[in-house]
């Protein structure tokens, strides 16, 4: 490799190891240090502490300075909204979610994943509405919900184990699963049949049903899920409902030429060697 190769793939790495600070910082909706930034991203707290200059620099991280803690900045924050606003998929997902809603009574929400956790990015209300305090951007824990488990059932092995090392699979409900193994099992189930089901594993009061909104290469852009008091004599007519719409949102966004990035492809943990 020419010096001038050398020189790309550093400023690729940096770009990489930069990207997963930021996606620490939006995952964990508190301020963070270097030392646990570094933990969370798998680099030393010197290359952290580097990378944050720059960072804050041009204003997408911002530091406490009675704390010395970090937290995402107003640059960041303002790019976010404005991509909630334009993205074709936001776009497209409000039709569908609507029909999911009126059609189940349930909630109807598009999802993403930032690092190991579930975002939602829409959210239309049902009839029966429980959870009308979760709002869009608010990260959730991803293997206890539906919309999480769909998404994490197709990440890597190797990027699945900062859930378990890094994160820990903490207890919400009786139900909630806490094993790593068992929580594999489960990602293979959601692989073969294509959908996931969440059974009380957050909530004691509710639970979510969800299907994968997928590209052309079958990875998935999103998930669509239906969240409320579900009784599970309906989980049939649900699912099949959800995979039909779900289908029919990435055929129109093909059509359109507007399929995004998978929700997997982000640089990950553990990816480089973390200097």
């Amino acid at each position: 490799m020419n010096e001038r190769e050398n020189r790309d793939a550093g400023h690729v790495r940096a770009v990489s190891r930069a990207t997963r600070i930021v996606t620490a910082l939006a995952e964990h909706p508190y301020p963070l240090g270097i030392v646990e930034l570094a933990q969370f991203v798998h680099l030393s707290p010197a290359s952290v502490h580097r990378i944050l200059g720059t960072l804050v620099s041009v204003g997408w991280v911002e530091q406490n300075s009675r704390t010395a803690k970090y937290r995402l900045g107003m640059h960041a924050i303002g790019i976010g909204s404005v991509g909630m606003v334009t993205n074709p998929v936001l776009h497209d997902a409000r039709m569908y979610l609507s029909r999911l809603a009126e059609w189940s009574g349930h909630d109807a929400v598009l999802s993403t994943l930032v690092g190991v956790k579930a975002v939602q990015l829409s959210r239309v209300a049902g009839a029966h509405t429980e959870f009308i305090e979760f709002e869009p951007g608010h990260p959730q824990p991803a293997y206890a919900m539906a919309d999480g488990k769909l998404l994490l059932s197709y990440m890597p092995y190797e990027q699945r184990r900062n859930l378990y090392d890094n994160e820990g699979l903490r207890r919400f409900t009786p139900n909630t699963i806490t094993d790593p193994d068992a929580m594999e099992e489960e990602f293979s189930r959601i692989q073969e049949q294509g959908y996931a089901v969440d059974n009380f594993e957050r909530f004691d009061t509710g639970r979510g049903i969800a299907a994968p909104v997928l590209d052309a290469d079958r990875r998935p852009i999103a998930a669509m899920l239906c969240l409320g008091k579900i009784e599970p004599d309906r989980d049939a007519e649900i699912i099949q409902q959800l995979l039909s719409l779900a289908r029919e949102m990435s055929e129109r966004l093909r059509a359109a030429g507007d399929l995004p990035a998978s929700a997997l492809d982000i640089a990950m943990p553990g990816t480089d060697s973390g200097h």
